[in-house]
């Protein structure tokens, strides 16, 4: 059932093995690194997996996801299911989300219209963009902290955090693995699903309703500007007529900017069927938008993975940890794609 925290039953009945967490204060922020006392060699390069907490949430909630993927990662090591050349360690780390935890400046920006807050839209893009651009920033400067060599970046967000771990995934090309979880590729629809349902004034006051809701006080030019330079759906599709049959110098275009973006990366989206909060149905178009493009470009090498778990709400279940986890294990030991791929199911 979903709760205002999304992983409040995640890991009850099976709670995974705690593990070492060391804070550091790098650039202005508490970051956690788990795992680094359970390394097999201090001297043996390290893969990082960097974890982005959900709304309203702090740091503290990703831990448990920290210690299932490090002790998964480990029991792999131990049995010798990795092959030699591939053998890493793995730590993880977390930070809260700006406006979250000890970054909290005002907790009305991080409400939605209905709970009050007149400028959700622009606060909740800014505030995950900005922890998108601090994943990067912190991905600069932990080395300076820590001894491991870290020779491979992936990234783990749920609700919010899976928001922004689709802008790091585009945007930072040293990510090579990105696992989304109840998270939203497209800004601009999820936010006009918001406005309909909260009856904005903005939204009802014009014929057809919603016609004059982009570029309004509730969703400003400048936010508009924003999203279609760092969304996802903005920045791919963005000068599309239509997404679902791009013309000939359109491809051309979109081609160069998947190269450029998601060239030989792992994505896993997983999604509930019966999220009322983040719908799937909002970041569909730009999915299946995707998944065309990535099957007509093997040579892009993109691994795409898209499964909806039925009958699942705003949540992250045991089974969808469990895949997080097992596609974070799978990347680490896998060089890059060499083609690419699509996977799509409804469990």
């Amino acid at each position: 059932m979903a709760t205002p925290n999304p992983l409040e039953g995640t890991h009850n009945a099976a709670p995974p093995p705690r593990v070492s967490q060391k804070t550091f204060h790098i650039a202005g922020i508490l970051t956690t690194v788990h795992g680094l006392e359970e390394l097999p060699s201090p001297s043996q390069p390290v893969a990082c997996l960097w974890l982005l907490n959900p709304r309203l949430q702090t740091q503290e909630c990703m831990a448990p996801i920290a210690a299932q993927a490090i002790t998964a990662w480990n029991k792999r090591l131990q049995s010798g299911a990795v092959e030699a050349g591939l053998a890493k360690g793995l730590i993880a780390v977390s930070f809260d989300q700006r406006n979250h935890g000890t970054r909290k400046v005002e907790a009305l920006s991080n409400e939605a219209w209905r709970n009050g807050n007149p400028r959700h839209a622009q606060d909740m893009f800014s505030i995950y963009h900005g922890t998108a651009i601090d994943t990067s920033l912190l991905l600069t400067y932990l080395p300076a902290y820590i001894t491991p060599q870290i020779t491979q970046n992936l990234v783990l967000g749920i609700s919010l955090g899976g928001h922004s771990t689709w802008l790091v995934a585009l945007q930072d090309p040293r990510i090579t693995t990105a696992v989304s979880i109840i998270g939203c590729p497209d800004y601009t629809s999820l936010m006009v699903q918001r406005a309909e349902k909260s009856k904005l004034q903005t939204w009802t006051s014009s014929d057809p309703p919603g016609s004059r809701f982009i570029g309004s006080a509730d969703f400003p030019q400048a936010l508009v500007d924003a999203v279609s330079l760092y969304d996802p759906a903005g920045l791919l599709m963005r000068g599309i007529a239509n997404p679902e049959a791009p013309t000939a110098t359109e491809k051309q275009e979109l081609g160069a900017k998947l190269k450029s973006r998601l060239r030989g990366k792992r994505i896993l989206n997983l999604s509930g069927g019966a999220d009322k909060l983040v719908p799937y149905a909002c970041g569909e178009q730009f999915l299946n938008f995707l998944k065309t493009s990535v099957k007509e470009d093997s040579a892009l090498g993109l691994e795409l993975e898209d499964l909806i778990f039925n009958d699942v709400g705003h949540e992250t279940t045991p089974a969808m940890a469990e895949r997080a986890v097992n596609f974070i294990c799978d990347s680490i030991a896998s060089g890059k794609p060499s083609s690419s791929s699509v996977r799509e199911s409804k469990i």
